[in-house]
């Protein structure tokens, strides 16, 4: 006889088996992966929550990549805007006027040195990064400059600095070789008259020390000076015109009444007003030939550099040729083209210039960090060092200290650190970078505590504690373990056992 079983239901006790069975499978692969579930399907209702933070950490990554080229770049950048300050400081002071050196070897090395600093400045300005030159702004797939040499002397019938610097020294000279004025004189009165043409030198007025002397205010398209003697001048009388040179920089010219023979800057009294006139005229003839081949020379250079190394938004420009071939004849500038000249620069032209280089670094935060070598700080360098490199310097030209004053002066001026806060600056330029240094720091920082936040969430939802899983693991086996041997003394009862 068996005993019926049906007081202790053994199917409801096997599906309570298997399922502890299948929890303690579970629990097991838990503490060996550290997390709550293998698949999205198991994890329910918190499955979105975890899709959405892991969202948000993907794109704290691609934002990090981007900080950190950012960072690289800002720092190359970096480097090169030092070394290039300091290059400009080493320029300004390499030609003091007046300091000629032992036997006259800064005349003489001037030219070297600055062709050399110019090489510098030129691979400074091709700094590439993987690929992209880092002053070339928006189109920083191009290479910024050419090589010093072509720059200079030109590229196969492409014309460099060089001889466009002639050229437009030329047409400053003018035929008379005195900067495209010309001097007449009708009895007691001079005349100073302009040339119809953008070149040379040009009338601001003229004043004089004795009242006899006759200065009416300058007049006419082009424009001329009056000087009419109403009477004799005494010894020392000055008359002084005021005069501005092709590069718009002013110069003062200054003739002195003398008694006896006339000097450098003097004119001869004569007998009458109409022989003193003529003295003067004379003088101030021979004045303006110095002048021209000595600080108008200087500015010619520095005009040509100005049109030729152009700035942000300008095009280059250079002397048109003349009918007749003869430069000392031209009357206008025509702007250059890539068939006839070699272009300085290559790159971006945006206004401003740091927008044309951004990145995104956060969802609401763009840096910007975009260089151009024609910014003002830049390109006054590369104009300075260019004009110094292309020109000559002899002991034995009477000529050469005036010019080396000249240019040194016009070179102290334009790389004074009085233009710091000039947009385009090397120190703007400086500065600029440096904000958007502190902008992808700052931003870093956030953006690392932010990641903290969420990786923690993530680890609420997803990760395990394994502590309580291991408690759990060795409760569930001691409950099998119970329900493993009560089942299996149940399913083994019936009569005959128990009469045994």
């Amino acid at each position: 006889m068996i005993v019926n079983k049906t007081m202790f239901p053994v199917q409801t006790g096997f599906r309570a088996i298997s399922q502890m069975s299948s929890r303690l499978d579970t629990l097991q692969v838990q503490l060996a992966s550290g997390q709550k579930a293998t698949t999205l399907a198991e994890m329910g209702d918190s499955r979105g929550t975890s899709l959405a933070l892991r969202a948000r950490l993907t794109a704290l990554d691609g934002y990090a990549t981007s900080i950190e080229t950012v960072n690289l770049r800002l720092s190359v950048l970096d480097t090169s805007i030092k070394q290039l300050n300091t290059l400009s400081s080493n320029t300004r002071n390499a030609m003091v006027p007046g300091a000629y050196g032992t036997g006259d070897v800064n005349l003489t090395a001037a030219p070297g040195q600055a062709k050399a600093r110019l090489d510098e400045v030129l691979s400074l300005l091709n700094t590439d990064v993987n690929g992209r030159y880092l002053f070339s702004g928006s189109a920083s797939d191009a290479k910024t400059v050419p090589q010093v040499d072509a720059l200079l002397y030109g590229s196969g019938t492409k014309q460099g600095f060089a001889e466009i610097a002639q050229q437009r020294l030329a047409a400053d000279t003018g035929v008379a070789g005195q900067g495209r004025l010309s001097v007449s004189t009708t009895g007691t009165e001079v005349t100073l008259a302009e040339e119809a043409t953008v070149f040379g030198i040009k009338i601001s007025g003229a004043t004089a020390s004795n009242a006899s002397i006759s200065t009416p205010a300058a007049s006419g398209d082009p424009q001329s000076q009056s000087i009419a003697f109403g009477g004799q001048p005494f010894p020392g009388d000055t008359v002084t015109f005021a005069l501005q040179m092709p590069d718009g920089s002013s110069h003062t010219l200054k003739l002195t009444a003398v008694s006896g023979p006339a000097g450098a800057g003097e004119f001869s009294i004569g007998g009458n007003a109409s022989a003193t006139a003529a003295n003067f005229g004379s003088a101030l003839e021979t004045a303006l030939q110095q002048t021209t081949k000595t600080v108008m020379a200087s500015a010619s250079r520095f005009a040509a550099a100005d049109n030729f190394f152009n700035g942000a938004g300008d095009p280059v420009m250079r002397v048109a040729a003349p009918p007749g071939g003869n430069w000392a004849e031209a009357t206008g500038l025509v702007a250059a083209t890539d068939a006839n000249t070699v272009l300085w620069y290559r790159g971006g032209d945006e206004n401003p210039p740091r927008q044309g280089v951004t990145a995104r670094i956060d969802d609401n935060t763009r840096v910007a960090y975009g260089v151009q070598a024609n910014e003002r700080g830049i390109v006054d360098l590369v104009r300075s060092l260019a004009v110094v490199a292309t020109d000559t310097f002899s002991s034995s030209d009477p000529t050469a200290k005036a010019r080396f004053d000249a240019t040194g002066s016009r070179q102290i001026e334009r790389l004074s650190e009085s233009r710091n806060s000039q947009p385009g600056s090397l120190a703007v330029i400086a500065v600029d970078l440096g904000l958007a240094r502190t902008t992808t720091a700052a931003t870093a920082a956030r953006q690392s505590d932010y990641r903290g936040q969420l990786e923690n969430l993530l680890a609420d939802i997803e990760q395990i504690e394994p502590e309580a899983v291991a408690m759990e693991i060795l409760a569930l086996r001691t409950r099998l373990e119970a329900s493993y041997a009560t089942t299996s003394a149940i399913s083994q009862l019936s009569l005959v056992n128990y009469i045994r």
